[in-house]
């Protein structure tokens, strides 16, 4: 092999030319942009996933608490401009108020009233609960309204029901109001319309101390 020869192939092992090196970048950023769009998609599957899996949790929870707190709610007697008799307990279409003793580990303690109703939110709607302190006795502490806490988010609509007898000699019916009443409902339906448009599953609650409160 002659020495021009030599050196010819030397130069082209040297290195890529120009067109090569572009066709290379070319390649790379192709092979990029569609792996960065492979890991958006399943970034977006994934989190579709997660959120689907965290909504019946979500409500799961939410409906464990109102079943706990609806069946221990308290017939105590309402304070102020209500009727003779009447108990602290208001039920309308889209909000409830009753009292009773919250879970221990909320550390509150004492009777409370609850509020439950929709609130609106950044995302839209949400099912909220607020606590506040019930005086009772003559001595006894100032009501304390405590933070709201959401128990559902992105909700479209709520509606709360009341099974008990409406008046004397009438037969038990679902109504959409319990209020100024002397004895508790023997029944609480929740009806909740998720923002996407599915309806989640009714909850039923029944007071344990409805039945010896019924007339």
């Amino acid at each position: 092999m002659t020495a021009r020869a030599c050196s010819h192939r030397l130069h082209h092992s040297e290195g890529f030319t120009l067109v090569e090196l572009l066709v290379a970048i070319t390649l790379i950023a192709l092979l990029t942009v569609g792996l960065y769009q492979a890991f958006g998609i399943g970034t977006r599957a994934a989190s579709t996933v997660s959120a689907n899996i965290d909504r019946p949790a979500q409500i799961a929870l939410a409906y464990d608490f109102m079943q706990r707190a609806g069946s221990a709610a308290e017939p105590l007697p309402a304070a102020g401009d209500s009727s003779p008799g009447a108990i602290n307990f208001d039920g309308e279409s889209e909000a409830l108020s009753f009292v009773a003793v919250p879970p221990a580990y909320l550390a509150i303690g004492g009777f409370q009233l609850l509020h439950l109703g929709l609130e609106q939110g950044k995302n839209g709607a949400r099912l909220v609960v607020t606590w506040e302190g019930v005086a009772r006795g003559p001595i006894a502490p100032q009501p304390t309204m405590f933070q709201p806490s959401v128990l559902i988010d992105q909700v479209r609509s709520v509606a709360f029901a009341y099974f008990g007898v409406p008046g004397p000699k009438q037969k038990p019916s679902w109504l959409d109001r319990w209020s100024e009443r002397d004895a508790l409902p023997q029944l609480i339906r929740m009806r909740l319309m998720l923002a996407n448009g599915m309806q989640a599953p009714d909850l039923i609650v029944a007071p344990r101390l409805a039945a010896t409160a019924q007339p």
